[in-house]
């Protein structure tokens, strides 16, 4: 490196760096599959990889405010397989469908609603 560090300042700045931006460009690729762009095009590409950026930044957004505590930390494809692969039953009852889970899976989600509902409303 060129860096006027100490060697010890040299591992903690690169380490850094390491957690701030290659974790989050690896997630970015690996989570959103966007390890391969799509087309020969130059724009096409581009405009992949914008709207791929645009949903890494929401799903960050969602995760950091709207999520519980214990899903700070996780990765998307974690958040993925615990969120969406929860067991639950689909319930026809007095011609209205309803989607039965758990009572831990619903505490979840209920809490989840609510966050949401408050940051939209707090955005506007």
């Amino acid at each position: 490196t060129n860096l006027d560090f100490e060697p010890k300042e040299v591992v903690k700045w690169y380490d850094a760096r390491g957690e701030y931006s290659e974790n989050r460009i690896k997630e970015l690729k690996r989570g959103f599959s966007m390890e391969r762009m799509p087309s020969s095009f130059f724009k096409a590409n581009a405009i992949f990889f914008s709207i791929g950026c645009l949903a890494y930044n929401l799903f960050r957004m969602f995760q950091l405010n709207i999520l519980p505590k214990e899903y700070k930390k996780h990765q998307i494809k974690t958040i993925r397989w615990k969120l969406y692969n929860i067991a639950g039953r689909i319930v026809y009852h007095s011609r209205k469908l309803f989607l039965k889970v758990r009572n831990y899976a619903y505490s979840i989600f209920k809490e989840i609603r609510r966050k949401t509902w408050i940051f939209c409303c707090n955005s506007s």
